[in-house]
């Protein structure tokens, strides 16, 4: 076979072993017989009381101590190496991390041991792997075994919020895991597999703050806030505010926004919309549509405001908006935060 293709093979099968579970691998393991062309050993036997990597090759000639070496101590340690995170078991292929051993040099320092009557020498094989590339293959488990964790959020259920709790993730510690497994490489294969090292994944939301619930059949702005009970956190209704909606020509959207803008005693500029057409903006003061509060939702161009007409609140009487009584919108205003979530329901 020419080189080319002996190389693409080998490359090959080191990826194929890599990735397949170890349920599919009963007892698969690389070809084990050395590859590479031996040195010229002398032809003398290796003297007694010499061992290599543990092996015993006193009285040998140097290619059959050699080929004794790969089957005692390099073949069990070509086997794919079982690894569990969270439950999940799989393999690492030694070709993968390029799991070597130099056989050839501890046979010929072999030769060079004198041991005395009933001393027994060891001659240890250098063993390496590549911990780059067990770096890059436990990245790669990591990525699809990994449990991330979940930020707190907030869901209706009816008219009445509901907190999804926070919780935390795990992943592998890939770092420490290749700490951990590249010795296990270079030593005899363990009964049990070896469990990785994981760490914590945090997640980034952890509670839940204000949340606004707008009922626009009864024109109701409601406001909740989570607190915490036994058995978990819910959300308390804290206070609920009158409103006004949008008209049948310019309803209020239904769906589920967040706060985005907080502004005191607002500049009100009219939309892209015919019906504000000339209209200019207004500054802040007597006669400001907006009134002297302006909490912006991720609706475009809709917002919960006070009002200059307070007959209003109790009708469909906006453009879309909100409207509030001056001061029940001031008092919202203290008590939602950028961020907090906003559900419009019919």
């Amino acid at each position: 076979m020419p080189a080319s293709r002996q190389t693409a093979r080998i490359a090959l099968t080191a990826l194929v072993l890599a990735v397949v579970p170890a349920a599919a691998l009963p007892g698969m393991a690389l070809a084990q017989d050395p590859v590479a062309e031996p040195p010229a050993f002398p032809a003398t036997p290796i003297p007694l009381g010499v061992t290599v990597g543990g092996v015993d090759v006193a009285n040998l000639a140097g290619l059959e101590a050699r080929q004794r070496v790969y089957d005692q101590l390099v073949t069990p340690r070509r086997a794919p190496l079982p690894v569990t995170f969270e439950g999940k078991q799989f393999t690492i292929a030694p070709d993968a991390v390029d799991y070597r051993a130099n056989v050839d040099a501890a046979i010929m320092r072999a030769y060079q041991q004198a041991p005395v009557l009933g001393q027994v020498i060891d001659v240890p094989v250098a063993q390496s792997i590549s911990r780059k590339k067990l770096r890059e293959v436990l990245t790669w488990r990591a990525r699809q075994y990994q449990v991330g964790g979940r930020d707190a959020a907030v869901y209706l259920r009816g008219m009445q919020p509901i907190i999804r709790r926070a919780s935390v993730g795990t992943e592998i510690d890939v770092p420490r895991s290749v700490a951990l497994l590249t010795p296990a490489f270079t030593a005899a294969r363990p009964a049990t597999p070896y469990a990785l090292v994981t760490k914590r994944v945090r997640p980034s939301v952890t509670s839940v703050g204000a949340v606004i619930v707008i009922d626009k059949s009864a024109f109701k702005l409601r406001l909740y806030r989570g607190t915490t009970k036994r058995g978990g956190a819910v959300m308390k209704r804290v206070r609920t505010y009158p409103i006004a909606i949008g008209m049948s020509a310019y309803p209020t959207p239904t769906g589920n926004f967040s706060v985005i803008q907080k502004q005191k005693n607002p500049t009100w500029f009219p939309p892209d919309s015919p019906w504000a057409a000339g209209l200019g903006p207004v500054p802040a003061g007597r006669g400001n549509p907006l009134g002297t509060r302006w909490i912006g939702t991720s609706a475009p161009a809709i917002g919960m405001h006070g009002t200059p007409n307070p007959s209003s609140i109790g009708t469909m009487a906006s453009h879309g908006c909100i409207r509030m009584y001056m001061g029940d919108v001031e008092n919202l205003y203290e008590r939602v935060e950028i961020g907090s979530a906003v559900f419009i329901r019919k």
